[in-house]
């Protein structure tokens, strides 16, 4: 009989009991996102132990189904759009299940303990979103098990609740979840100072612009800093972000100078300066046509600013070997012609000479 018993015994402490959750029963919801993967990453599979109605210990676990039945769980709760524009993952922390006995009942009160993280899949990246952090307590009769599934299935119920409130809330304000990104290109008018001369085709340069002494050792006659300069601001504004982008062209009179001052070599000085000012409007070009990715866009905007700064330097560099540093006047004349066109937007010659240099 005692061996018998010990047989028993043995039974009931290896028995496991395996938790279901169950589909949710209510209308599914139409929804213009989906759960595309859920991650069990818990440690220890097993939630904790359940008793039974001789106290004996029972681990209860989900039978290393959690994570699909969570998945099919969540689902269950929507109808995703034609084309859902979020692809959603969600990452299962902490599940933990505690039981006591109450003598004065005859039953047992439990506390389960639920973690987990929502995140973004967009472009192949995982964008963290909200955490949802909640306990569920239940109790029951030392003979009735309902009640940790009945808890259980309540807080994952809770947890797609709060995820899809916060989703709803979020969706107009929440740089992760913007669907479109906006570039509005700003060149407003500055005046210029004796530290720096901004583009203004209606004020040509002059000599006074070139401030700093002539290096007397250098063989040019002329020396013009030139060059560009973009500054950024992002805001959300109903679901999108527009950026706005400032473009600067401009020249520092304080790196810029003349040995013998004419209005030919002022000529020449000019050009440089226009021709930056045709490397900025190539970068404007590009930066309103661009079709631009959000979780992207700022690599792709830098990429255009870096673009147009090798262009602007290529034209700089062209420029100056085809004239001889203005020199050479007929090549003079030609590239004064070139850049009349460049900067009326006709760049197809101006593009022969990049082309050279990719």
């Amino acid at each position: 009989a005692i061996f018998l018993f010990l047989l028993s015994l043995g039974y009931c402490l290896s028995q496991e009991m395996i938790l279901k959750l169950s589909l949710q029963q209510n209308p599914a919801q139409p929804r213009d996102y989906f759960f595309k993967e859920v991650m069990d990453i818990r440690v220890q599979k097993s939630i904790g132990l359940v008793y039974d109605s001789d106290r004996n210990k029972h681990t209860a676990s989900f039978g290393g189904k959690l994570d699909q039945q969570t998945l099919a769980f969540f689902n269950s709760n929507i109808t995703p759009s034609k084309n859902p524009s979020y692809s959603i993952r969600v990452k299962i922390y902490n599940l933990d299940l505690k039981e006591i006995y109450v003598p004065n009942v005859r039953g047992y009160k439990g506390d389960i303990q639920l973690s987990l993280g929502f995140f973004l899949i967009s472009g192949g990246t995982e964008v963290p979103l909200v955490d949802f952090n909640s306990t569920a307590e239940y109790g029951r009769p030392a003979n009735q098990t309902n009640n940790v599934d009945t808890a259980i299935h309540q807080l994952f119920e809770n947890s797609w609740t709060y995820f899809d409130a916060w989703l709803s809330s979020q969706y107009l304000s929440n740089r992760a979840l913007v669907k479109k990104v906006r570039v509005n290109v700003l060149e407003p008018k500055r005046p210029s100072t004796k530290d720096t001369v901004y583009y203004d085709p209606a004020k040509p340069l002059t000599w006074d612009d070139f401030r700093e002494t002539p290096n007397p050792s250098s063989s040019f006659n002329a020396t013009i800093f030139s060059s560009i300069a973009i500054e950024g601001k992002a805001v959300v504004q109903n679901g999108e972000i527009l950026q706005n982008i400032e473009i600067k062209v401009y020249m520092l009179p304080g790196q810029s100078w003349v040995k013998h001052a004419n209005d030919y070599a002022n000529n020449h000085e000019q050009r440089h300066f226009d021709l930056t000012r045709i490397a900025a409007d190539r970068m404007i070009y590009r930066l309103k046509n661009a079709e631009l990715e959000p979780n992207l866009y700022e690599a792709m905007l830098n990429d255009i600013y870096l673009d147009g700064y090798r262009e602007m330097n290529i034209l700089q560099e062209v420029y100056d070997n085809e004239t001889r540093n203005g020199i050479n006047k007929d090549a003079q004349a030609r590239w004064n012609q070139l850049i009349k066109e460049g900067l009326s937007g006709s760049w197809q010659k101006l593009e022969k000479f990049l082309e050279t240099k990719d």
